[in-house]
């Protein structure tokens, strides 16, 4: 069930930072990021109707964590991506999310069998090859871009760690938590920009149709990652759970090769069969 949900989780999230970049491109990263949260948090209603929702005071408390590290990290990874390139600044961000997650899942005392452990580490070394691009023509993410990578890395891992904590009896509640803070902190952002810039617009308009599915597609993606990361997580351990999901990056460079023509270089080719052989040996143990 881990490793499954695990690589739903990243396919969910790969797509979601592909067309959120895309979108991002055209209106401001912290715009893009509200309407995909406002998607979202629909979804995560709709679906706590199904699944269930224990509101006790430790889920809340978790979900109101994570919700303010979601903001952080998808507003941050959508600036990234935006900045580009998208080949380097998605896998590091992924690295970031994956390490810290196994770190706090060892050290609450988390035991990794032999075979998890060389598939965690496969899967870290394969992220890295994957954000490899070598040659004279590569284009390296700029100082804000590496900042941004960074700051969404420190988020997603947060989001891990808090939704982590919350009991299997507590059904989506984290996550539609999560999804309110998320949303008010991003609203509070758009209303000091707006302050500080009274003639700019508040929220940039979905001017077409295209413009408006990539922000739904991003609200569903994410919030599938959530879910799947979730079930993920509540049937295994957490630093395989992450790790996991750490693959998502796979996913966007495959898209933004198809609809974008980036390059996919020989080390990054290696680094997703790396990744296939890693899901292999978690299968095997």
């Amino acid at each position: 069930m881990t490793i499954i949900f695990g690589l739903l989780s990243a396919f969910s999230y790969g797509y979601a930072d592909f067309v959120g970049a895309l979108a991002a491109k055209r209106i401001r990263a912290v715009a893009a990021t509200t309407y995909s949260f406002s998607v979202g948090l629909v979804i995560a209603l709709i679906l706590s109707a199904f699944v269930g929702a224990d509101y006790s005071p430790e889920t809340i408390q978790a979900g109101i964590y994570a919700g303010v590290c979601s903001a952080v990290a998808i507003s941050c990874l959508y600036a990234a991506l935006a900045l580009g390139p998208i080949s380097i600044v998605s896998p590091l961000t992924a690295v970031v999310s994956a390490v810290i997650p196994v770190i706090v899942d060892v050290l609450a005392g988390q035991e990794l069998s032999s075979f998890a452990i060389v598939a965690v580490v496969m899967i870290l070394i394969a992220v890295v090859l994957v954000g490899f691009v070598p040659g004279d023509k590569v284009v390296l993410p700029t100082l804000p871009a590496f900042i941004y990578s960074i700051g969404a890395g420190l988020g997603f891992s947060g989001i891990f760690v808090f939704l982590d904590s919350t009991g299997p009896d507590s059904g989506l509640a984290a996550l539609v938590i999560m999804r309110v803070v998320g949303l008010v902190l991003l609203v509070g952002g758009l209303t000091v920009l707006w302050l500080r810039a009274p003639k700019q617009q508040f929220i940039e308009r979905l001017t077409d149709y295209k413009l408006a599915g990539l922000v739904v597609l991003a609200g569903i993606g994410d919030v599938l990652g959530n879910v799947t990361f979730l079930i993920a997580t509540r049937s295994g351990a957490l630093a395989i759970a992450a790790v996991l999901t750490s693959l998502y990056p796979v996913g966007t460079i495959l898209l933004a090769r198809v609809f974008l023509r980036e390059r996919i270089a020989a080390s990054q080719a290696v680094g997703i069969v790396l990744a296939l052989a890693a899901c292999a040996v978690l299968a095997a143990g």
